[in-house]
């Protein structure tokens, strides 16, 4: 006779169901720290492309502007000083920037991403069960999240990556809130609405927007499901949940108003605030051998110090992809005929992704350019494939559900399922042939695996679960293989401990200028990554060249330097330079308080070149006086200043008329100049009417005190600050707020206001 069990009584459904949770959850957590366990355990960090131009030094800055109890309103250490506040990108009022309160930077910055790696993967799988997903196929959609090629790639271009992480909490809270009417998901949306638009990325903004718009009016159920498209119930549903849409976002843009409005008001010193030409917007179109690497990538093990990574390709995402296994499920379900609007939304989104990613590749779409003015204003076509990773993210969890349906009308058929699998082979022995140097055997296996696994499923009355891990499984390999080498790390050291060249400079007040110089003809600008043999040694040359904009987090200042928005006045004096010849770019640099010339005598086949400097003895000080003034029209004024027979020491170039008296005999000393956090300090001591140029930029939003009087900046020089003294000592205190800061401040605060006395009075008129 067989002995009972030791526990004969069944476990209630939510136990169940929590023991399900809690394993994906420790699956999860499992490959999070697999995945980051360099940086977690060994003292690794984040370095790869824009990290070292933006992440690290930006988010540096604002850490420093913290740690002195000040809003970084402007960066004084590239582009001869720049607003950076108001630049979007940065995202100042970004509120995980509450990590940055830690008082170890390093600390702070693997903290901050890590951070948002975990909030994506959690809210997918969060998402995926209050769709009713199963624990396993809730656990697929969040490792597609976790281990996706796009998502790993877009993690190195970090604003675009730290907005996207939020998508899924904005479409759960907005989902739960079209559902249930309830006031606490009507704020959870307009909080994770308004943290989405502080992080940085405006084009990631509106693809969620226009994403959460349709799946309210097309996806989400309402009372009468069966009425036809064109019926006064669908027509009402839809002017409904339109407004509701529109609420939650005009309440989000107010809050988030503190920000948005002096970025809008900076748009009018941008190059882009007119629109970009077709040839311009469309570099980085998602080009047909990136789009074919969705089915066979390439080998990126190692890219990072081979001789290959020299090839330097414009690309705004490293790898698009997302696993065969994804794939797989979306075609078999189109090719079933699937009936759930959430799986044609999203596979629809898909095509509509890669579509406008392909650009210049798509013959159509110069047409929808010309009648979209809006895309003038973006970059980067290759950012569309948002709309299709996070649509291959969740059509995981769908169509794993799918085939382990026993719903007829929701259950993904055999020969569909075959189809599918026959479909992505011939995908993948066109792409072997086309791009032979990819690796195609862990493709064709995976594609064997998957057929296997259809067929399990579409003959299983048991084990639908087991077949559901299997395919979790499946795409944890498949994934894990091909992208865990796209986010490449570096000891932290590499940050924190100074460059030795760095030792060679004497002068703080003098600006540094990193690379070549001397080279006829074109010069590539000094914000791209050094020619080296590898990315790697291009990398790393990057710090030893003390290139802007990460030489910023050791005090540095240049007159050059990277920002997302393109600023006129930083891009003209860019392009101005690269386009002079060498004797001519040298005296740009002394005209622009560059001192030191850190050198890069590199040549293909010579490893070594870096570190030595040199000194113009020339370079004009940070700030000095003059008694002779001439006029002349802007920019023209730079023919000028920059010609070898002008002398800006006695003599300053304005855009406009003045009067003083000139005196032969005029003598006068810049007696000590103070930067701190948005001002500058200086005292100065003359013997007659003179004007003090500062060669920091002109901008809106500077005003001046002296002696503390308030007087007016003129624009000297045309790219510097001039203000007019008479004879005597002098004490001039610059000081900058943003434009258009102040009203957006007020429109934060209102609708805050707003947001938190409208329950109390809905409360208390319900009470009566």
């Amino acid at each position: 006779m067989n002995s009972p069990p030791y526990f004969s009584f069944p476990l209630p459904g939510w136990v169940r169901r929590l023991s399900a949770d809690l394993i994906a959850v420790f699956v999860l957590a499992a490959l999070f720290l697999a995945l980051f366990f360099p940086v977690l355990f060994e003292g690794k960090t984040f370095f790869f492309r824009d990290m070292l131009h933006f992440g690290y030094p930006f988010k540096h800055f604002i850490w420093k502007s913290w740690q002195e109890g000040a809003v970084p309103f402007w960066n004084p250490q590239i582009s001869a000083g720049m607003p950076f506040f108001s630049l979007y990108h940065p995202g100042v009022f970004y509120p995980p920037n509450l990590i940055f309160l830690l008082e170890d930077f390093g600390t702070a910055f693997n903290s901050y991403y890590l951070f948002h790696h975990l909030v994506l993967t959690l809210s997918v799988y969060r998402l995926a069960r209050f769709w009713d997903l199963s624990p396993e196929a809730s656990l697929g959609s969040a490792v597609a999240a976790l281990l996706g090629g796009y998502f790993l790639s877009l993690a190195s271009t970090y604003n675009h990556f730290l907005t996207a992480v939020w998508f899924p909490l904005v479409l759960l809270s907005f989902n739960r809130f079209l559902l249930g009417k309830r006031l606490a998901d009507f704020l959870a949306t307009v909080l994770f609405l308004t943290i989405m638009f502080l992080a940085g990325s405006l084009e990631t903004c509106v693809f969620i927007g226009g994403i959460l718009w349709g799946y309210a009016v097309l996806v989400v159920p309402g009372n009468s499901t069966g009425a036809s498209f064109f019926s006064r119930t669908v027509f009402l549903r839809t002017a409904s949940r339109t407004a509701m849409f529109a609420g939650v976002v005009l309440l989000s843009l107010g809050l988030s108003a503190i920000q948005l409005v002096p970025t809008e008001a900076l748009m009018k010193e941008s190059v882009r605030s007119a629109g970009m030409s077709f040839e311009r917007y469309s570099q980085m179109s998602l080009s047909p051998s990136a789009l074919s690497a969705m089915v066979l990538p390439e080998n990126h093990f190692g890219f990072m110090g081979t001789a290959h990574g020299t090839a330097h390709k414009q690309f705004f995402l490293q790898s698009c992809f997302m696993g065969l296994v994804p794939l797989g499920l979306l075609l078999a379900g189109l090719f079933s005929g699937i009936k759930s609007r959430a799986f044609w939304f999203w596979g629809v989104l898909f095509f509509v992704g890669i579509f406008f990613a392909m650009a210049r590749f798509n013959p159509l779409y110069s047409w929808i350019y010309d009648w979209v003015p809006v895309l003038k204003f973006f970059r980067f076509p290759e950012k569309f494939f948002f709309l299709s990773a996070f649509s291959l993210v969740f059509l995981v969890g769908m169509g794993l559900d799918a085939l382990g349906s026993r719903q007829a009308e929701k259950r993904i058929h055999i020969g569909a399922s075959f189809l599918a699998v026959f479909v992505l082979l011939v995908l993948l022995v066109w792409v072997a042939v086309a791009e032979p140097d990819r690796e195609w055997v862990t493709g064709l296996l995976t594609l064997l695996i998957l057929t296997v696994l259809f067929t399990f499923a579409s003959t299983a009355t048991r084990g639908v679960v087991a077949f559901r891990i299997l395919a979790v499984s499946l795409l944890i390999l498949d994934l894990w293989v091909r992208n865990v080498s796209l986010l490449p790390m570096v000891d932290r050291s590499f940050y924190e401990k100074s460059p030795e060249v760095l030792t060679k400079l004497e002068n703080n007040l003098y600006r540094v200028y990193g690379g070549r110089l001397l080279d006829d003809g074109y010069l590539p600008t000094a914000n791209q990554f050094p020619a080296r043999k590898s990315l790697m040694a291009s990398h790393l040359a990057l710090k030893n060249l003390l290139r802007p904009n990460l030489g910023m987090i050791y005090g540095l200042s240049y007159a050059d330097g990277l920002t997302g928005l393109e600023l006129k006045a930083g891009w003209l004096w860019t392009e101005i330079f690269i386009r002079s010849p060498p004797e001519k770019r040298i005296r740009i640099l002394q005209r622009s308080n560059v001192r030191y010339w850190v050198k890069d005598n590199y040549r293909s086949g010579f490893s070594g070149g870096t570190g030595d400097v040199e000194t113009f003895s020339s370079a004009l000080p940070r700030a000095f006086l003059v008694n002779i003034g001439r006029n002349g029209r802007a920019p023209h004024l730079l023919n000028t200043y920059y010609d070898a027979a002008f002398n800006p020491l006695k003599e300053v170039l304005l855009n406009e008329k003045i009067t003083w008296l000139q005196n032969e005999d005029f003598s006068g000393r810049v007696e000590q100049i103070e930067y701190g956090p948005n001002r500058v300090r200086v005292e100065t001591n003359q013997n007659a009417e003179g004007m003090l140029v500062l060669l920091d930029t002109y901008f809106p939003g500077w005003k001046v005190a002296v002696d503390g009087q308030q007087e007016k900046i003129y624009r000297a020089n045309y790219f510097y600050r001039g203000v007019k003294l008479g004879a005597g000592r002098h004490v001039v205190e610059f000081s900058y707020t943003p434009e258009g800061f102040q009203m957006g401040m007020r429109i934060s605060f209102l609708t805050l206001v707003f947001l938190l006395a409208g329950p109390v009075f809905f409360h208390f008129r319900n009470a009566k």
